[in-house]
């Protein structure tokens, strides 16, 4: 139980900066996307990083 809360939150403290990246960058570029579109951008770029990058560092993180 420990272990998967320490995770959820390494995880959570790499996803959050680059959710608000994200968000930041979409704002600088003034798309006046509505919610839905801008939804659907971060999560085709957030869930393959997780699925790929940050998910992977943690559990290599944590297995040491």
């Amino acid at each position: 139980m420990r272990k998967s809360l320490i995770q959820a939150f390494i995880i959570w403290m790499l996803v959050y900066p680059i959710a608000t990246g994200l968000l930041l960058v979409m704002e600088g570029l003034d798309l006046s996307l509505v919610v839905a579109w801008k939804s659907l951008i971060m999560t085709l770029i957030l869930v393959p990083l997780m699925f790929f990058f940050i998910v992977p560092f943690v559990n290599r993180l944590l297995s040491r």
